[in-house]
């Protein structure tokens, strides 16, 4: 009997961390294509980044709203950070949570150009 509750505890905790580590692959896979976008356009408007942000965001099935992208400069440095909250299911049926990602990130702007507000 023994045997058998430790195998189902192993069970829900290799089952728990697959979840979350999928989880949060997701939010870092999100959050590196925000990079590479910023990288290709970073001279956009701020509603084009919006626009972008949220594109992806559908692709990446993040539940981002748009008040939650907030766009800001650094000296020479773009910064988009993001916040939302997605419920992870750990293990189907039994245990589910709320976790709040803060995915951001930054590039620099080249040039004396300056970029489009």
């Amino acid at each position: 009997m023994k045997t058998i509750i430790k195998i189902v505890v192993s069970l829900f905790l290799i089952t728990a961390m697959f979840n979350a580590g999928a989880a949060a692959f997701n939010n870092y896979s999100f959050e590196d294509a925000v990079h590479e976008g910023l990288l290709f356009d970073p001279n956009a408007s701020d509603e084009k980044i919006v626009d972008m942000v949220m594109k992806l965001a559908g692709e990446y099935d993040v539940p981002l709203d748009p008040n939650n992208v907030l766009i800001s400069s650094r000296g020479s440095d773009l910064l988009v950070n993001m916040s939302y909250t997605d419920t992870v299911v750990l293990v189907p049926g039994v245990f589910q949570r709320d976790w709040t990602f803060e995915p951001s990130t930054s590039t620099r702007l080249l040039g004396k150009g300056g970029r489009l507000k």
